[in-house]
């Protein structure tokens, strides 16, 4: 759930940035450096051009931090159940 609090957190962030006239390009820098990881993947058009900007706005949040908090939580996920396959391998039976 790690992944989803940062992408969470930087949603809000982001949001109250703009409003309180804060700094909001730094908040965004950091959206963009948490899913920069998945640049590749994700920056082959999945969804296509639309012309409604409500919608713009809600699939590049998807881009840029929900996908990825996703594709983390995955990974980890992964990550978890290897570990838990390969200790259970190298334990002996009780």
């Amino acid at each position: 759930m790690l992944p989803f609090a940062v992408a969470a957190m930087l949603n809000v962030l982001d949001a109250i940035a703009r409003p309180m006239h804060w700094y909001a390009e730094r908040f965004d820098g950091y959206c963009f450096l948490f899913g920069t990881p998945w640049a590749w993947l994700l920056d082959r058009g999945w969804f296509g051009a639309t012309n409604n900007r409500f919608l713009d706005v809600i699939l590049a949040a998807l881009v840029i931090l929900w996908i990825p908090a996703l594709l983390y939580t995955a990974c980890i996920w992964l990550v978890y159940r290897l570990f838990r396959v390969a200790s259970s391998h190298l334990l002996p039976p009780q």
